[in-house]
């Protein structure tokens, strides 16, 4: 039990509240002396004159006896008191003991807290000024960081100086006012080692008791969550100025579906004055029916994302929607302008079911496997030519499948190790290389195949049927060996200078008239080249340059040039300059020097020149016979199939005669213009003119080309006077003129366009005329449009062999005509025929070898 200084001595407590009992009793002990006393006196003196002896002494006993029976009353009450008191004093011991040991308990605790606690109790003597005297403060909690490092004690003082000077003077003044007022303070204050301490004074009950707690790191920590707290709200601001700033509408909804904030692109969309006016007046950018399933989805906490079409500042736009939800329940949503790329997918849609229509119309085969190896595509000859279902081809069979299939059927090439060829097939999906190679199939054809990467993933593959081709290449191989070995067993110097005026083919001959290396002839020089390896042997330049002029020349007219060249070592060579059909020029060189020798010179020269009519009479012969004679025979089988001589035909095999019949017809007809082509520059073109009859012949001509029109859905119209007249021209090369005029207006011109054959008789001359209201032709072609292997429109695409207008000029100014052409772009094309009506047809008469082979190709 704790006991302060100022109390030994005193008198116990109890002691003190029972002295009012004990004072009670001594007075009345002392009242009843004095009654028995003075009252005794006091009634002697009273009663002695009335009273009697006997009476007195009675009543002076009554008294007495009761001031004692008093005595003793007080006594017993103050007994009683005494015991009360002991038994106070023994319960408020023991709640002294239960005190002390709750304030160790409490001590005990503030020394284990991390604060330090400076605690000041007021002493009694008081100061000459009045004031309190308050010692020093009692120091409990935590004080490792206040203690002083030499002694290891605690003093405020100490704790003061270690503070920056503006905090110890405001640490001090706190102090001062809780003592002497009760005045409660807090205060951050910096140690001069660089840590912080937060001090709080509060008044507990008469003593001051100040808390120092160190909070270093708790400060760290509060400027760091200061400064992120700072950082995110200048993000927030910032991501706020950004979506404001978007260029596409962008919102956020509640709970509910009503719109809480928009930015501006949206109250702009809405043509709403500011983002407050739009979500006061609830504009809705979206429409009715996406806003509903936008709300559903949000409601099952789902992504929505859709395309709508709006009108967004007065004009119609295509938006990709997304509205995403939120954790309070709402949503945001964006919409994006997608406009062009909706145009763009619908363009590119158009230009892929064109590209489709147009594989659709090839005749070559085409199909597309996409990038699971599954078919996406393939045209009408595909299916012809692997004779495959359109319900199986339809299911978009794997390549695999369809290999497989194939080889069932046994319609592919032969393989040792099928299973390995086709992982070569399948492994081309990884390849960025196309591939190019011939496939032998069983039933002898030969294909050639080419696949490639397909910009969409996958690949493309191109079936080509090379079987005639490859014929023809043997029989080309075979006739230029054979045409080889005559020229080098002749005497004469036979040398073929191309277009490009460069060498394509020489005799051993040429090389020793010119005296020439075999290595200066190898990789085809340049005849510029030879002209100057062989400046020694000649003397005259102008013979030389116009022999170069003949083989680089462009010009359509070409003749045989033939000369003497008579060289300075006095040898005399004679040449010949023969253009061939080809473009190329055949110079042939025979040397005549010796007089001795000079007629068989003449008749070496002789046998050249004619085995060069041979040879290119010959060569016609041959294309004629090697050409026409297999079309012929193919044209008359198909017309047995087509007619069902042998057995009826079911409907593929039908389509397959067809088929075959109309390409046959076609490839002769083209075989048939490039012979007359090559007959008309060879000068060997003979015209048989009679009278013909304008009107019968044209109307003849409208009838054959009116199928091709409708098949080709042209509106064809014929225009003449009724009496055209007649003259005289060749009637089948007449026919031809206006046949290949109907078909090239055909060729190039759109479904629905127009195309008329008209005539007309002006003095001397009949014009006769097509006319369509096509493309037309651009101005830089239509200088070339009558020139070989020329065919352009106004697309610029291939169609046809391009010979058609240039038989019609060749037969036209065979007939002692010419042509003009009048087109313009988007405006149609017209091509006239001018034929005078008194001159006479310019022929020349063919070399009988050539009647002879023209002849037996018909």
């Amino acid at each position: 039990m704790r006991t302060s200084p100022t109390d030994a001595g005193r008198t116990p407590r109890g002691l003190a509240h029972n002295r009012p009992l004990l004072g009670a009793a001594a007075h009345t002990c002392v009242l009843a002396c004095a009654l028995t006393t003075p009252t005794t006196l006091y009634a002697q003196q009273n009663f002695a004159d009335g009273l009697e002896a006997a009476s007195i002494e009675t009543l002076l006993a009554a008294v007495a006896g009761g001031a004692v029976i008093i005595a003793i009353g007080a006594l017993w009450a103050a007994g009683r008191a005494f015991k009360r008191n002991r038994r106070d004093l023994t319960t408020r011991a023991e709640r002294m003991t239960e005190l002390e040991t709750k304030l160790d308990s409490a001590e005990s605790i503030l020394s284990a807290e991390p604060d330090a606690v400076f605690i000041w109790s007021p002493e009694r003597m008081v100061t000459p000024t009045g004031a309190r005297n308050w010692g020093r403060p009692r120091v409990v909690g935590s004080t490792a960081g206040l203690a002083d490092p030499s002694s290891g004690a605690v003093d405020f003082d100490f704790v003061l100086s270690r503070l920056e000077p503006e905090d110890a003077e405001a640490l001090r003044n706190g102090v001062s006012r809780l003592r002497e007022r009760g005045a409660r303070f807090s205060l951050s204050l910096q140690m001069r080692d660089g840590r912080t301490y937060e001090a709080e004074g509060r008044p507990a009950g008469a003593q001051a008791v100040l808390w120092m707690r160190d909070i270093t790191g708790e400060r760290e920590e509060e400027s760091r969550l200061v400064e992120t707290a700072r950082k995110a709200d200048r993000e927030r601001t910032l991501l706020s100025q950004v979506t404001d700033a978007a260029p596409f509408p962008a919102w956020r909804r509640s709970a509910d579906g009503a719109l809480i904030w928009v930015n501006g692109a949206y109250a702009k969309a809405v043509e709403a004055k500011d983002a407050d006016t739009a979500i006061d007046e609830g504009r809705e950018l979206l429409g009715a029916d996406i806003l509903k399933s936008a709300t559903t989805a949000i409601a099952a906490q789902t992504e929505f994302r859709d395309r709508a079409n709006a009108v967004v500042n007065g004009e119609r736009q295509v938006l990709d929607i997304i509205e995403l939800p939120l954790g309070d329940g709402g949503s945001a949503g964006f919409a994006l302008d997608i406009s062009s790329l909706s145009e763009a997918e619908a363009d590119l849609q158009r230009h892929l079911e064109a590209h489709r229509d147009t594989l659709n119309r090839l005749a070559s085969p085409v199909a597309i496997f996409g990038p699971d190896r599954r078919l996406r595509f393939y045209n009408r000859a595909f299916q012809t030519l692997w004779g495959l279902e359109e319900s199986f081809l339809d299911t978009e069979p794997s390549e695999s499948e369809v290999l497989e299939m194939l080889r069932e059927a046994r319609r592919l090439p032969e393989q040792t190790d099928f299973r390995a060829w086709k992982q070569q097939r399948l492994a081309l999906y990884t390849s960025n290389e196309p591939t190019d190679e011939l496939w032998h199939l069983p039933d002898g054809r030969t294909l050639r195949v080419i696949s490639q990467p397909h910009p969409f993933g996958g690949l493309l593959y191109l079936y080509e049927n090379v079987t005639d081709q490859l014929k023809l290449e043997s029989s080309l191989t075979t006739a230029q060996h054979v045409q080889m070995e005559t020229l080098n067993k002749l005497y004469e110097g036979v040398a073929v200078f191309g277009s490009d005026g460069r060498l394509k083919l020489h005799n051993p001959a040429y090389q020793r008239i010119w005296q020439l290396e075999p290595q200066q002839l190898s990789g085809e020089p340049h005849i510029d080249q030879i002209i100057d390896w062989c400046q020694g042997l000649y003397s005259n330049t102008d013979e030389w340059a116009e022999i170069k002029g003949r083989i680089t020349a462009v010009s359509d007219e070409r003749g045989n040039k033939t000369g003497r060249l008579s060289r300075p070592d006095g040898s005399v060579i004679d040449y010949a300059a023969v253009p061939l059909p080809d473009g190329n020029t055949l110079l042939t060189y025979v040397d005549v020097t010796d007089a001795s020798r000079i007629e068989r010179a003449l008749r070496d020269r002789n046998d050249a020149l004619e085995t060069a009519d041979r040879l290119k009479s010959e060569f016609i012969s041959h294309v004629s016979y090697q050409l026409r004679t297999p079309l012929t025979n193919i044209i008359g089988f198909g017309e047995i199939l087509n007619t069902e001589l042998f057995g009826p035909l079911n409907e593929k095999q039908s389509e397959y005669a067809g088929g075959v019949l109309k390409s046959a017809s076609e490839l002769l007809d083209l075989v048939n213009d490039i012979i007359d082509l090559a007959t008309i520059e060879a000068g060997a073109m003979t015209l048989d003119v009679d009278p013909v009859n304008l009107d019968q012949v044209m109307t003849q001509v409208f009838d054959m080309a009116s199928p091709r029109a409708k098949q080709g859905k042209r509106v064809l119209e014929i225009e003449h006077p009724k009496n055209l007249g007649s003259i005289q021209a060749d009637s089948r090369r007449l026919k031809q003129i206006m046949f290949n005029l109907l078909s090239n207006a055909i060729s190039f011109t759109n479904p629905g366009d127009t195309i008329t054959l008209g005539g007309e008789r002006d003095a001397g001359e009949i014009r006769l005329w097509v006319r369509d209201t096509g493309d037309g032709i651009k101005p830089e072609h239509q200088a070339t449009v009558f020139d070989r292997f020329e065919a352009r429109g106004s697309s610029e695409k291939r169609r046809g062999a391009g010979l058609g207008l240039t038989l019609v000029r060749s037969f036209v100014e065979l007939h002692g005509g010419w042509v003009s052409l009048e087109s313009a772009p988007r405006e149609g094309t017209r091509v006239t025929c001018h034929l005078p009506t008194d001159a006479k047809p310019l022929s020349a008469p063919a070399p009988e070898a050539e009647k002879t082979g023209t002849a037996a190709a018909s």
